[in-house]
């Protein structure tokens, strides 16, 4: 996108991107859906544009409709759609009301988020530990709990503390441990 030549990261998502540049500025653009780029609007953007004034993003991923980002410090932030509780804002309470939101926002207080995924409705996550984590959508399993219930904060899979790295699919996951071993759960 133009003759900018500092960009570290990008992520793509149902219609939206993210970038992180050299400096750590969070950068979006495309679809502003339920205020996926996190400008405080929800008016789509034709160009990049930088979100707020932080300089401290390391990783970012899009869903469909929404936003995730852990920041150098560890912490954990989303932004966007919630019709699902992907956001992990609110309680684990089915029938809570999860509100979308238009800017970056932490979630909880945690400072040891190592990896994030992020699928159509729900995102997986590992902290330094070693432990995965999961929210949101889970029609089809796709959190990993054993059940298909929606998960409106984050939530603890297991026991286990050897995850290493996620991803996830529209409504799949996917890990490896650190001994080397694949693993997958939700639609197939």
């Amino acid at each position: 996108i133009g003759t900018a030549t500092d960009w570290k990261m990008v992520a793509s998502g149902g219609s939206h991107n993210l970038a992180i540049k050299n400096d750590g500025t969070l950068w979006a653009w495309g679809s502003n859906s339920a205020g996926a780029l996190g400008d405080g609007t929800t008016v789509n953007k034709n160009f990049p544009i930088q979100i707020g004034s932080d300089n401290d993003w390391k990783i970012v991923k899009c869903g469909f409709y929404f936003s995730v980002a852990i920041k150098n410090n560890g912490t954990i932030w989303t932004w966007g759609d919630n019709n699902h509780g992907q956001l992990g804002y609110g309680s684990d309470d089915v029938g809570t009301e999860n509100p979308d939101v238009l800017v970056p926002t932490q979630i909880g207080n945690a400072t040891n988020w190592s990896d994030i995924s992020a699928g159509n409705d729900f995102v997986i996550a590992i902290k330094t530990t070693g432990t995965l984590w999961a929210w949101g959508f889970n029609d089809f399993g796709q959190l990993g709990d054993g059940s298909a219930l929606w998960r409106f904060a984050p939530v603890q899979i297991g026991t286990q503390n050897t995850w290493q790295s996620i991803s996830t699919g529209s409504m799949h996951s996917m890990a490896i441990k650190t001994n080397g071993t694949l693993w997958t759960w939700g639609y197939n």
